[in-house]
């Protein structure tokens, strides 16, 4: 199948076209991502990112299986840089990504051995923080910080970040990123547009979240 390039011309910072990878992963920005690429579907994909300075599309699989026959993706993903490339001898390597920026995927290609789509920048990076009350995000910070102490209590190896973001989309990422929840959680999560409600469900989330960890640990203090 021709490797035709999929990098558009007129692209945006809000709209552009990238190459896809379906996975059974959420990723959210500002996370790492360490993948092994054997497929050569997915070797040909990173060979052309890493020719054209390309991100590529993090999405969560909706229907299918990560090998095989090409998955179907949910609509929302991240966009991902590549930091680091290991080759290997026989043409596998191993690479690792940092999420970059959510998007809305408008249209999918399928012309190529790998899925390319059209895609739409989520977040309005200039304006979106300004508009997110104080009181928001120090609710916020407050039951992450709680979160991050209660689970390293509970759980041996947990090992909190060493600094909490003030930036209210840096902190509503980490909390994504950290959330000890089921993908399709996540997956609701990332798609919850715009940040203030994103934060608030975070609120939510964390306050179960807290009230269910201190009680197993007053279980085992008894």
């Amino acid at each position: 199948m021709q490797n035709d390039p999929v990098l558009s011309k007129d692209q945006t910072p809000y709209e552009r076209q990238i190459p896809l990878f379906p996975l059974q992963v959420v990723l959210f920005p500002g996370g790492f991502l360490p993948l092994h690429i054997f497929e050569q579907r997915y070797r040909t994909m990173i060979k052309f990112c890493l020719e054209h300075e390309s991100e590529f599309g993090v999405v969560l699989i909706k229907e299918g299986e990560e090998t095989g026959e090409t998955a179907v993706p949910c609509d929302v993903g991240t966009a991902v840089r590549i930091l680091h490339v290991e080759h290997l001898d026989d043409g596998r390597m191993h690479i690792v990504t940092a999420g970059e920026y959510r998007f809305q995927i408008l249209e999918i290609q399928e012309h190529l051995s790998y899925l390319t789509g059209r895609v739409r920048m989520l977040d309005d990076l200039e304006t979106e923080v300004e508009s997110v009350p104080e009181s928001l995000t120090a609710q916020t910070e407050e039951l992450y910080k709680a979160y991050e102490t209660l689970s390293s209590r509970l759980i041996f190896a947990w090992s909190p970040p060493e600094e909490q973001p003030d930036d209210p989309r840096e902190l509503a990422y980490q909390v994504g990123i950290r959330l000890r929840i089921s993908l399709k959680e996540k997956q609701t999560l990332l798609e919850t547009i715009p940040l203030e409600q994103l934060l608030t469900r975070e609120i939510e989330i964390l306050t179960d979240q807290n009230r269910r960890i201190a009680f197993q640990l007053a279980a085992q203090n008894n």
